[in-house]
C-alpha cells in the first residue's frame, strides 16, 4: 500500500504535495518522494523515512521551483526496501521528461519485464512502478494515447500520477482496486489517494476518479476525461475501509469512520448474548468500531490501551521482526481499566496473529477476567494481490486455521469476526448495487488472473 498526490497550476505546489504526504503517511512510512516541474525543468527528490524529516523548508522553499508536483509515501509489499525504489520515478524519453508515483501491484509484472527486456529495456528498480515508464517511453503517439494503450496491457491494481511540464495526469485502473481522487484547491486541481490529504491542504473534494479512467489536467482545468477501459463491476478494495484510509476520508458517499461504526454495530448485534463490563478498542483502527459496538449494546467504551504514538503502524513493517518490536512498544495497558474486567476487545482484523496474541498476553497479566476478541471483517484466508502485504497464505493465520483453533491460539475466551454480507452493507452507503467491492482476501476468488510469479518482483 502506497499514498500518491499530484497539484498541478500552483506556484506553491512543492510545498502542498509535502503537506498533502504527511495527510497519507499513514499508507507508507518506508521512503517519501516529490517530482517538482515547472521553468523547463523537472527534479525528484526522495529519501527513506518519513515525510517530515525529509522535506525541510530548505529543500521546499529554496531548492524545488515549479507549479506541478507529485508525491509519493511507500510501503514495500515485495521488492526490496531501498532508495533505489523510492517514488516517483522519473525519465527523459522521447514524450520529454517523465514522472510517475503509483499505488497497487501489477498481477502480470513479471510477463511484461520479460518483453520489455527482450525489446532493449534497460530496469534501474525492482519495483512494478517502472514498467509504466518503459511502456510510455516505447510508444509513439500523443502523451495520453501512449498511456491508454499502456494501460491496456497491464493487469492488477494501479492507481497513478503522472507528471510531464505543467499537466498533471491522474490514472486508475479498470476495477477501480486502489481509490483516487479528485480535488480543488483555489485555481489548482489535485488527485489524491484519499479526499482528507486535499482537505488538509485547503482545498475540496470533488469527486472519486472512476474505474478506467484517465484525467488531464493543465493550467486549473481539465484539459481530457476519457477511459481506457470500462467493465461492468467495479471493485474497490474493501480492506481500505477495514483498517488503511482515514476516518475522515470519504468513500462511497459516507465517512469511513461512519463505515467503521456501522461495522461496530453488526458485531454488537452478532455478539448480543456475550456480557461484559467493558468495550476495548485497540488504538487506533479499532476505535470507531468499538463506539459503534457500545452504542448498540449499551456497554461502557473504555480506552484501557495508552498508545506511544511515536511508533508507526506494525502491519506495514517489512519485516517480522520490525513488527513485534513495534507493537511492544506501541501499547501499554492501563491496570485500572483492565483489572478483573470481563472485556470485548475490538480490532479491526487478523493478518498474521502474532501482535494480537500478544496484546491478549498482555491483558491476561494485567488482569482481564475475560477477554472477548471481535473484529470488524471476516477472516483472512487468501492473499492480497493487488498491494497489500499479504503475499503467501503461510503468513495468514486464518488460511489454514479454523476460527477454533485461532481462539486457542490467542487465548482468548470467544473470538468472533463480522460476517462479509454485514461488511458490504457498512462500505456501501446508499449503493444500490452491493457488488462493488474486492474481498479476494475473505474468499479466495480473484478478479484477475494471478501469474505464479505475480509477487516474485513488485513494489
Amino acid at each position: 500500500m502506497c499514498g500518491i498526490i499530484g497539484v498541478e497550476n500552483n506556484n506553491n505546489a512543492a510545498v502542498l504535495a509535502s503537506a498533502g504526504l504527511l495527510a497519507l503517511q499513514h499508507r507508507g512510512e518506508e521512503s517519501a518522494g516529490i517530482t517538482i516541474s515547472g521553468r523547463g525543468k523537472m527534479k525528484t527528490f526522495t529519501a527513506m523515512g518519513l515525510v517530515s524529516r525529509i522535506f525541510n523548508e530548505e529543500i521546499l522553499l529554496n531548492k524545488i521551483h515549479g507549479t506541478a508536483a507529485i508525491g509519493h509515501v511507500r510501503y514495500t509489499t515485495s521488492a526490496k526496501s531501498s532508495l533505489t525504489n523510492a517514488q516517483p520515478f522519473q525519465i527523459n524519453c522521447i514524450h520529454g521528461n517523465i514522472a510517475v508515483a503509483h499505488n497497487g501491484n501489477i498481477t502480470n509484472f513479471y510477463k511484461i519485464k520479460e518483453i520489455l527486456l527482450k525489446k532493449g529495456a534497460i530496469f534501474n528498480h525492482t519495483s512494478d512502478t517502472e514498467i509504466f515508464l518503459h511502456l510510455i517511453a516505447m510508444s509513439r503517439g500523443n502523451l495520453e494515447s501512449t498511456i491508454a494503450n499502456s494501460m491496456e496491457n497491464i493487469d492488477g491494481a494501479f492507481s497513478l500520477v503522472i507528471l510531464k511540464d505543467r499537466t498533471l495526469i491522474g490514472v486508475r485502473d479498470k476495477h477501480g482496486f486502489r481509490p483516487l481522487v479528485l480535488g480543488k484547491v483555489d485555481n489548482s486541481y489535485v488527485i489524491s489517494s484519499e479526499s482528507s490529504a486535499i482537505e488538509v491542504i485547503g482545498g475540496k473534494y470533488i469527486r472519486d476518479l472512476c474505474p478506467g479512467e484517465i484525467i488531464v489536467l493543465e493550467n486549473g482545468q481539465i484539459k481530457k476525461s476519457f477511459f481506457y477501459k470500462k467493465i461492468k463491476k467495479q471493485n474497490t478494495c474493501i480492506f481500505e475501509q477495514v483498517y488503511f484510509s482515514r476516518p475522515d476520508s470519504i468513500m462511497f458517499l459516507q465517512t469511513v469512520r461512519e463505515a467503521r461504526i456501522k461495522m461496530g454495530k453488526y458485531l454488537a448485534q452478532q455478539m448480543k448474548n456475550i456480557e461484559a463490563d467493558i468495550i476495548m478498542p485497540v488504538p487506533d483502527t479499532g476505535y470507531f468500531a468499538a463506539l459503534g459496538f457500545a452504542k448498540v449494546s449499551n456497554i461502557v467504551l473504555e480506552n484501557g490501551f495508552i498508545r506511544n504514538h511515536y511508533v508507526g503502524r506494525s502491519f506495514i513493517k517489512p519485516s517480522q521482526k520490525l513488527r513485534d518490536l513495534t507493537a511492544k512498544l506501541k501499547l501499554r495497558p492501563i491496570k485500572e481499566v483492565v483489572n478483573g474486567k470481563k472485556i470485548i476487545l475490538i480490532d479491526d482484523s487478523i493478518v498474521r496473529g502474532t501482535t494480537a496474541k500478544r496484546l491478549v498476553s498482555i491483558l491476561r497479566e494485567t488482569g482481564a477476567k475475560k477477554i472477548h476478541f471481535a473484529l470488524s471483517c471476516p477472516p483472512i484466508v487468501s492473499p492480497c494481490y493487488y498491494g497489500i502485504d499479504t503475499s503467501s497464505k503461510e503468513h495468514l493465520i486464518a488460511a489454514g486455521n479454523s476460527v477454533e483453533q485461532i481462539r486457542k491460539y490467542l487465548n482468548v475466551d470467544s473470538l468472533t469476526f463480522l460476517n462479509l454480507n454485514d461488511l458490504i452493507k457498512a462500505c456501501s452507503f446508499n449503493i444500490k448495487k452491493k457488488n462493488i467491492f474486492c474481498v479476494s482476501c475473505f474468499t479466495g476468488k480473484y478478479l484477475t488472473k494471478i501469474s505464479n510469479n505475480a509477487y516474485k518482483e513488485n513494489c
